[in-house]
């Protein structure tokens, strides 16, 4: 039974926290957040977006309560001063969005955990995508990457495994996340992010595509992308356009994708669809990707556009609980 912590109790961590509780193997541990316990209890049991939590939650001074489970609850600041050690937790996901270089996490290493695996793109960590280079997971701290890249990655390894990918181009048609604000407000990190989230379709930068390189390192300089933040919640759709290296069809393009999705590598991450489905019929979906296979258009044999929904928060985090279950 590997013994899980999580540091950082946001939207990824409570998502973490429910998944684990209902994955054999796994226990939850320990949840380590600078909100009041009372606030950490309240935002698991009720979710605007997943609905109420189907377990009973409570609290008391020093624990969550899950069903009757006790899971350590501490608000302290430094990942070097927590309790792994005390609480024998081996596995730490960091989920704060704070500590993403491999100095800080390693802090997590030295209070006592054996891996970390934080949740988000980082610039000095292995980056490893469960199904595309799940085998590159036997290192003390990686990244999962972010949800576009875990819902991209698949596809781009199929396909340029299959027939073989040029270069090309990503726009993810985003859902609205914590870094936009719901009032027009400045923002650290570009103008329009501070633009009200809930009115407006608001163009971004996005290091998914670049985050793909690192898990599949062929793609280097030959793979970007843009996105488009919307608002709605929760359920995003990556739009993938690319150059094939040899002729093919919109035929062959889902073929494969519906064959790859069958096999024990990709039955779990990839799904695909023919039905006419909306983001909200996304929303807790455990797949990184759901091909829309109505959306596949190839132009001139060698221009292929590829589209697929994720649920930007439950498929990610379930993509980061398999890759823990394979350490």
């Amino acid at each position: 039974m590997k013994k899980i912590a999580i540091n950082g109790f946001g939207r990824i961590g409570r998502s973490a926290l429910k998944i684990v509780m209902d994955t054999e193997d796994l226990e939850i541990v320990a949840v380590n957040d600078l909100m009041s316990i009372e606030n950490a209890a309240y935002l698991l049991k009720y979710d605007s977006i997943y609905g109420r939590y189907d377990r009973q939650v409570s609290h008391q001074e020093g624990y969550l309560i899950v069903d009757g489970h006790k899971i350590a609850y501490s608000s302290i600041n430094s990942p070097a001063d927590l309790p792994w050690s005390k609480l024998k937790a081996e596995i730490v996901i960091e989920s704060t969005g704070l500590f993403t270089n491999d100095q800080d996490a390693r802090k997590h290493i030295s209070a006592g955990a054996r891996v970390v695996v934080i949740s988000g793109p980082t610039k000095d960590t292995p980056t490893i995508v469960y199904g595309v280079n799940t085998q590159q997971g036997k290192v003390a701290v990686f990244s999962s990457a972010s949800c576009t890249t875990n819902n991209i990655s698949p596809i781009i390894e199929i396909l340029g495994r299959r027939i073989g990918i040029k270069k090309a181009i990503l726009n993810t048609i985003h859902a609205y996340t914590a870094s936009q604000t719901l009032v027009d407000a400045p923002s650290k990190r570009e103008p329009r992010m501070g633009r009200n989230a809930g009115i407006n379709i608001s163009p971004a930068a996005t290091g998914a595509a670049i985050a793909t390189t690192k898990a599949l390192p062929e793609y280097q300089g030959k793979f970007d992308g843009v996105a488009v933040r919307v608002p709605v919640p929760v359920g995003s759709m990556s739009d993938i356009t690319f150059i094939t290296k040899r002729n093919t069809s919109a035929q062959e393009i889902n073929a494969i994708l519906i064959e790859e999705a069958k096999t024990p590598r990709y039955q779990k991450v990839i799904d695909v669809t023919d039905e006419p489905l909306v983001s909200t019929d996304i929303i807790k979906s455990p797949y990184a990707a759901v091909v829309d296979l109505e959306m596949t258009r190839v132009v001139d044999g060698d221009l292929v556009k590829v589209m697929a929904w994720y649920d930007n928060e439950w498929g990610f985090t379930n993509q980061m609980i398999r890759q823990i279950l394979e350490i």
